[in-house]
């Protein structure tokens, strides 16, 4: 289901050199700033799914004092390598049999991760066992009443993204199960949703001109206008109150 060269375990958007990989990291590092800046001195850090962890180099820039930990089910030689030069500590493991380290993390993040585990509410568990008292989680993961998934209605909404995606949430069903886990919603809110655009408009490209079409090339992740273009008409959606086809979730453990 995830080949060796999945784009999160990859270079392709990694590194100073990458235009998209800077962008991803900014939007990023933006997105965590508030709830950085009021982690303690000497905090701990876990990053779910952290791929090629880009986003704990950045961490590690902008606080070095942080304790920080990336957990994937997979990570190639090179990025080991590139986290341990940074000081960050490895778990390569799936988050359902990982081994945590005994300290209690201050601060979770899961970037579009929980859509793809096979048991969300028992890894939410998990992680909340894990949590040190006041400590945060924040999530980020497809929201299933974005309003251009009705122009998407017949199969094609990039969101699903078959056969990788298994659980999807709207805002009310995803504070439903952050309560049941004994944690307290602190803020939901839209975020923009560029690449499930694009997804959408390659699935329904092929479904329309077949998997082959070299229109599908059209609407790739390498196409920086058209993402640029479906990021800003997504913030003009939430301007306007709309919802969109990505959410964020902060959430504290009581």
């Amino acid at each position: 289901m995830y080949p060796a060269n999945y784009g999160t375990f990859s270079n392709r958007f990694q590194g100073r050199a990458n235009f998209l990989g800077r962008i991803k990291t900014i939007v990023n590092r933006k997105r965590l700033k508030g709830v950085v800046a009021h982690l303690p001195l000497g905090g701990t850090v876990l990053d779910v799914g952290c791929g090629n962890g880009e986003l704990l180099i950045a961490l590690r820039q902008a606080r070095p004092d942080l304790e920080l930990f990336g957990l994937d089910w997979h990570f190639p030689a090179e990025t080991r390598s590139t986290l341990e030069r940074h000081g960050i500590g490895v778990i390569e493991a799936p988050l359902e049999a990982a081994e945590l380290p005994a300290q209690p993390f201050d601060f979770i993040i899961m970037l579009q991760l929980i859509e793809h585990l096979w048991e969300p509410e028992e890894s939410l568990r998990r992680l909340v066992r894990a949590l040190a008292k006041d400590g945060r989680l924040l999530i980020e993961t497809p929201n299933t009443d974005g309003w251009d998934r009705r122009l998407f209605a017949g199969g094609a909404w990039g969101g699903y993204y078959f056969p990788r995606h298994l659980n999807l949430y709207s805002f009310e069903r995803l504070a439903e199960l952050l309560r049941r886990v004994g944690l307290a919603v602190e803020s939901q809110r839209n975020l923009p949703a560029p690449l499930i655009w694009i997804y959408s408009l390659q699935g329904a490209v092929q479904a329309r001109f077949g998997w082959k079409s070299s229109l599908t090339k059209i609407f790739g992740v390498k196409n920086l206008p058209l993402i640029a273009a479906f990021a800003f008409l997504d913030i003009a959606a939430i301007a306007m109150r709309l919802k969109t086809s990505n959410q964020q979730a902060i959430s504290r453990k009581v």
